[in-house]
């Protein structure tokens, strides 16, 4: 929105922001939305803009209610739709919109800007700190909660080295036995895969916890040899594919480790 208003050829009379987390019921786009597109036109060469974010997990109703002001005050006010599937929105809006695809921010990225944020105290941003969040977390808003609880233990008075203490009852209690499976598909080491697995299971993990977890070492660690990220990739596959088929016991995994050694082998 910054970028549109230093480049567009006209002004931004004004915004209407709205959530998809508040703002989801068809009552809001009767009221609110009607309401913003109804006001007076201000100076010539102007436009209203209304910004819907994760438009894509607005209800059916709510979306097939903005059809018509859409259509109505196209020539006063313009809609941006944040979306993080596009194709989660109805036709009718997608046929009046232009799509412009974004590349997703990166942890590291986000990171750095929520120090700023919030902000953290310089001397509180150690590397220690950066190592402990961005290799352990991935998604943004994950990120964002760590660094508001640091801020918080800070404020309490505990010391940097004490308030990151504090944050590791966050990792997941999944991540020593994921680290051996990793290591033990990298290897090809049967012995290591399997017994990784079982104590997997027999800490209360389903197959689509592990899944999930190797998944999250292949975004964090992109660089990853290409073979071993091919291993794991192969092992997610399969595996996603034996939960849609109804196989999540212990022993279907265990078929799924002799198929990806069995493929991968030279």
């Amino acid at each position: 929105m910054e970028m549109i208003k230093q480049e567009a050829p006209f002004k931004v009379a004004s915004i209407l922001w709205l959530s998809s987390e508040k703002d989801r019921g068809i009552h809001t786009i009767r009221d609110k939305v009607n309401d913003f597109c109804k006001r007076a036109q201000g100076e010539p060469n102007s436009f209203r803009w209304i910004v819907i974010d994760d438009a894509d997990t607005l209800p059916l109703i709510s979306q097939q209610a903005l059809r018509r002001p859409m259509e109505t005050f196209s020539h006063l006010t313009r809609f941006v739709f944040s979306s993080r599937y596009p194709s989660h929105l109805i036709e009718p809006l997608r046929s009046r919109c232009l799509t412009v695809e974004l590349e997703p921010i990166s942890p590291s990225d986000a990171y750095d800007r929520f120090l700023e944020m919030y902000p953290i105290p310089i001397d509180a941003r150690t590397s220690d700190l950066q190592r402990f969040i961005i290799g352990n977390f991935i998604y943004i808003y994950e990120i964002k909660s760590i660094l508001q609880l640091y801020k918080h233990f800070l404020l309490d008075g505990k010391t940097p080295e004490e308030a990151q203490e504090e944050l590791k009852v966050l990792l997941p209690s999944s991540k020593a036995h994921t680290t051996d499976l990793i290591h033990g598909l990298s290897m090809k080491d049967t012995q290591i895969i399997r017994t990784s697995i079982t104590q997997l299971f027999l800490n209360g993990y389903l197959l689509d916890d592990i899944l999930l977890s190797l998944e999250r070492y292949i975004s964090v660690f992109p660089s990853v040899d290409p073979t071993v990220r091919f291993t794991v990739l192969h092992f997610t596959m399969l595996g996603w594919i034996s939960i849609q088929q109804g196989k999540e016991h212990w022993l279907d995994t265990m078929d799924i480790v002799d198929h990806v050694l069995r493929e991968t082998d030279p």
